[in-house]
């Protein structure tokens, strides 16, 4: 490609703010050049991140059809991903597109062969797995320093009340609640850290005065490695509090030889149980013996890294992509295998046999 990509963006919402300064900060090695949003009313928050000289358009389709765009970042709603990515690769342009990836697996797989048939990349922009703190605990669980790892906790607290009409509103268009929205951060974490899940026992709560959806969720996860994890969510409690407030996301795991865990505001910590290990000891001192100690991550956002990784990968430079589409697809499996769970009251063993929305099992 060009030396300057030519970036088009599907969406101006309020995620266009994370995703912005990314761009932003690139701006000797891409360029977005169009911005598709119907409102009208966000058109000057759009100009307002990334410049008066963004050309603005009201369909998706206009932006895929220009010729000066050459790859495009998908931040529709969840039930646009699947339409809007299978015709950005019918434009043979590539694609990174907004976690989640679609609404369930079925909808992944006809993303992926799209564009897998058109030959342009999929990536999906899980940002946890290119943020500092979760790459610190990430090389901790690879450096096997904790031993065989057989229990993980994977929170995410949050208070999400949008006004009536808002599409995360909408179980359709959401492609069902918390678990779907946000819940998958940390299935995708626990995926990356831990291997592939097993089977899932899920229960979940409706507020109906705030959406569809659940907004509250439980996940008990048995590993294919025989670890049990415990995944929540809960939209209906304000982690951001300025004093003695609860984290707003935080993952454990723990295993036979030490501990570690990472935790919104705070960083990545680890903990050794004992000194059988001696190059561990030598790694992380003798201090992470007593108690628990700072590990070193990177001073970087996780959609600042991850945009910067897509745009290399376009360059042609070499780009550490962990999120494309065949990698992420099993997280929204797990999610809609939570749902199945809890509809049928039972135990479900993945994989599962991915359907339409809306089609019977």
């Amino acid at each position: 490609m060009a030396k300057n990509v030519r970036i088009g963006i599907l969406g101006g919402g309020g995620i266009l703010g994370a995703h912005a300064p990314g761009f932003m900060k690139l701006r000797d090695r891409c360029a977005v050049v169009a911005v598709a949003e119907p409102n009208a009313a966000r058109h000057a928050r759009v100009r307002e991140l990334l410049g008066d000289d963004v050309r603005l358009y009201g369909d998706y389709r206009e932006v895929l059809a220009l010729d000066d765009v050459d790859a495009v970042d998908i931040l529709l709603p969840h039930s646009l991903h699947m339409p809007a990515a299978i015709a950005a690769a019918e434009a043979g342009k590539p694609v990174l597109t907004e976690k989640v990836m679609a609404r369930n697996v079925y909808e992944c797989d006809r993303m992926i062969e799209a564009c897998e048939r058109a030959g342009v990349s999929l990536t999906v922009c899980h940002d946890r797995r290119y943020h500092g703190h979760w790459m610190a605990l990430k090389e901790v669980v690879d450096s096997g320093c904790l031993g065989e790892v057989f229990y993980w906790k994977l929170d995410h607290n949050q208070d999400v009340l949008l006004p009536e009409g808002h599409w995360i509103r909408s179980h359709d268009a959401l492609g069902g609640g918390a678990i779907m929205s946000c819940l998958t951060h940390q299935i995708d974490a626990l995926r990356w850290y831990g291997g592939e899940v097993a089977s899932v026992t899920a229960m979940t709560k409706v507020l109906p005065e705030r959406m569809e959806g659940e907004t509250l969720g439980v996940i008990a996860a048995r590993m294919a490695s025989g670890a049990l994890a415990q995944l929540s969510i809960n939209w209906f409690t304000r982690p951001r509090s300025p004093e003695h407030a609860l984290w707003y996301e935080m993952v454990q795991a723990c295993g036979t030889r030490g501990e570690a865990y990472t935790m919104s505001g705070r960083g990545t910590f680890l903990r050794l149980h004992d000194d059988s290990d001696a190059d561990s000891v030598a790694r992380w001192g003798r201090e992470a013996l007593k108690g628990f100690v700072p590990v070193p991550s990177g001073r970087w956002g996780g959609h600042e890294r991850c945009i910067a990784e897509w745009v290399k990968s376009l360059r042609g430079e070499e780009a550490q992509i962990t999120t494309g589409g065949r990698a992420v697809r099993g997280t929204v499996e797990v999610a809609e295998a939570a749902y199945l769970s809890e509809h049928g009251g039972r135990t479900v063993t993945l994989p599962i046999t991915p359907v339409p929305r809306g089609e019977a099992r």
